[in-house]
């Protein structure tokens, strides 16, 4: 044996003397004797240290005293044993009965520890096949109410669904959720292709379809009638029909008995909104697509009450006039949201309350694709969520006065992104007030009008305005900003900051926990953001900012200034720095970031596909409070992966780059969670 190759077993041994001189033999013996004993505690200290570790939930550390015993005396029951043990309080039985097995191989029979390792290996292979099946013994109304929702409910044709394949019970249990399931096929030309037998076999309980292929057949709703008898929500995402008008409306009249929601789109000629409803009169959610749109007038009696979600996209070029839109409201009383793309004309905003009274979310000329949900009541009136104008539109001012005016117990949130036009207007805004521009104004009852008493919009926590044009908005966003005493969260552009006026209005509100600026900043002029952000500075710990999102171009030389203010922020909690590229002399900013946020929880840097310099992780990492940091880009710098260990609380780290296994390792053993997208 070698000096490199030192085995404890070994040292233990007994030695076997050949050559003696005087009485070494035996003083060599009572060394030996004199080890093992010494051994024998060392182990039996290292046993005891392993169990108190494994019960204070510390199993690495008592695993390596477990195997500092193995190593120790091998041919003891005694390391497999503590190892054994420590697999079994943290429920790995099947580790357990595996270091059981070798303790019994390696140790004999007349070891001490023999016995009982064939004792704990019994119990832990019983454990070992113990099921305990909480949803079979949970109440079915737990289940329903506080699992199952929590778990994905979509089928997909390609894969099979786990939940339905665990046992009986759970199929029985995930079956008897009272919305069903939802079955998506894929971009398939043989739409039965796969996942057919999947179909039939659960369709008792399926309440959803979708299908999102290139061309659908009608036989195929033939095939739902008779397979989906309680199928309440189809969507169709299609680019061509093969079939005419007649077999169509056909084919949705025979599942129309528990059809709620459609989703369709592209139809074949002839196919109009009013042949929809007319086919399925139990809507209450339909969202088309490219669809001739006029309903021609009808009776009251005529109209479609059921239908509480519509949404009309891409109708007509140009969008529906006024008439045919108070002609098209007034068959749906009963809305609660509705979208229409292109925006229709501004005007409509005025009387949308007097067609449809409950109308609670409105996407007007806007789709719905933000992933919050919004939640509307039945029995409650008046818009709560408005998202005016998308794209290229032009919204009249006085139009947007009276819709917000007439509204303002209600709204809690809205979002402009239409160009507001100013000519030929009869009001004009002056701070908080609507003041007539001429001698005579249109005659409006005075509950309508804004000239008559200032509003209030005492609901309103969320204004968002993607106008770039500052001169064409700003009097509309400081008339809103000065009536409005719990505004939240605003999200404006680059271009409505640049000077001070709109800036020194947003100081005045006292509850501005949140702002998002985005776009680029077009003349580098900072005064405004740099007096709004000195504004809450000055605040020190009494300052509501906690939430803030800032753009940054990479010209932005002077954008070392703005990120070193925002040091200075006493009670900011989560700060999201978007850049395509994060350069190296932001560095002296980050330090003053890493010394100055120190409420700071969640920190995002960068954006997908952004570039970084180097170092610029490692001055950040004294923030004592950050919990999650998201960095999006390119790979970055070994010395700044590395950087990421020394963050003292983070929980949550997210990276868009490729990570080297041995510093992913690393960044696992002291990071909670690691995510990579």
């Amino acid at each position: 044996m070698t000096k490199e190759g030192i085995s404890w077993s070994q040292l233990l041994k007994d030695t076997i003397v050949t050559a003696q001189h005087g009485n070494d033999g035996n003083r060599i013996a009572t060394a030996t004797e004199t080890l093992q004993q010494t051994a024998q505690q060392f182990v039996k200290v290292l046993n005891e240290r392993a169990r108190l570790l494994s019960n204070s939930a510390q199993f690495d550390t008592a695993l390596r005293d477990a195997a500092a015993i193995r190593t120790i005396l091998p041919g003891s029951g005694l390391g497999y044993l503590c190892m054994g043990d420590v697999y079994c309080q943290q429920g790995h039985h099947a580790a357990a009965i595996s270091m059981y097995d070798q303790g019994l191989e390696a140790a004999p029979e007349s070891n001490q520890f023999y016995h009982q390792l064939q004792q704990h290996r019994t119990t832990a292979a019983t454990n070992n096949n113990k099921r305990v099946d909480f949803i079979s013994r949970l109440p079915l109304d737990i289940v329903i109410t506080n699992i199952v929702p929590r778990m994905e409910s979509r089928l997909f044709s390609h894969e099979l669904y786990g939940p339905l394949y665990v046992s009986r019970t759970w199929r029985k249990r995930f079956l008897q959720q009272p919305h069903g399931l939802d079955y998506h096929f894929g971009y398939e030309n043989d739409t039965f292709k796969t996942g057919h037998d999947q179909l039939v076999r659960f369709a008792p309980m399926f309440r959803a379809y979708r299908e999102a292929r290139w061309e659908m057949h009608v036989w195929m709703i033939s095939f739902l009638v008779d397979t989906l008898p309680t199928l309440n929500n189809l969507s169709y995402a299609v680019s061509a029909f093969t079939s005419l008008r007649g077999p169509f409306i056909n084919g949705l009249q025979l599942i129309a008995g528990s059809l709620t929601h459609l989703t369709i789109s592209v139809y074949p000629d002839g196919v109009d909104l009013r042949g929809i409803l007319e086919s399925c009169p139990n809507l209450t959610s339909l969202a088309v697509e490219e669809m001739d749109t006029v309903i021609p007038s009808l009776p009251s009696s005529s109209c479609y009450p059921k239908v509480a979600h519509l949404a009309l996209h891409v109708v007509s070029d140009p969008p529906p006039a006024h008439n045919e839109m108070i002609n098209l409201l007034s068959q749906f009383p009963s809305l609660l949201s509705f979208e229409i793309t292109p925006m229709p004309p501004s005007s409509v905003l005025r009387i949308l309350h007097e067609h449809c009274p409950y109308l609670q979310a409105l996407y007007y000329g806007d789709r719905k694709l933000d992933s919050n949900k919004f939640n509307v009541h039945p029995n409650r009136k008046e818009i709560r969520l408005a998202h005016i104008g998308g794209g290229d539109n032009m919204c009249h001012q006085d139009d947007l006065i009276q819709f917000l005016y007439l509204h303002q117990n209600s709204l809690e949130r809205i979002v402009f992104d239409a160009e507001i036009d100013v000519v030929n207007r009869v009001w004009r805004l002056h701070n908080d007030q609507v003041v007539p521009l001429g001698d005579e104004d249109p005659p409006l009852l005075s509950e309508y009008d804004p000239t008559q008493s200032k509003a209030s919009f005492s609901q309103l926590v969320d204004i968002e305005v993607s106008d770039p044009d500052p001169a064409r908005s700003e009097a509309l966003l400081t008339w809103l900003i000065l009536n409005t005493p719990n505004l939240k969260a605003m999200r404006l552009s680059h271009s409505h900051l640049e000077e001070s006026r709109l800036a020194n209005v947003m100081t005045r509100s006292e509850r501005l926990t949140k702002l998002r600026v985005d776009g680029e900043w077009i003349n580098y002029d900072f005064g405004g953001i740099t007096g709004f952000l000195e504004f809450h500075i000055a605040k020190g710990n009494q300052s509501t900012l906690e939430e803030l999102i800032l753009y940054m171009n990479t010209e932005m030389n002077d954008g070392v200034r703005l990120l070193s203010l925002i040091s200075r922020l006493k009670c900011l909690k989560s700060l999201e720095i978007v850049s395509v590229h994060v350069p190296e002399y932001w560095k002296p900013a980050f330090k003053a970031i890493g010394q100055g946020c120190l409420a700071l929880e969640n920190l995002t840097l960068g954006c997908i596909g952004a570039m970084y310099d180097g170092g610029l992780i490692k001055p950040l990492h004294k923030l004592p409070n950050l919990k999650c940091l998201s960095i999006g880009g390119r790979p970055l710098p070994s010395e700044d992966l590395l950087a990421l260990i020394e963050f003292p609380k983070l929980e949550r780290l997210y990276l868009h780059c490729h990570v080297p296994d041995v510093i992913m390792k690393m960044l696992r053993n002291h990071i909670p969670r690691v995510i990579i997208p």
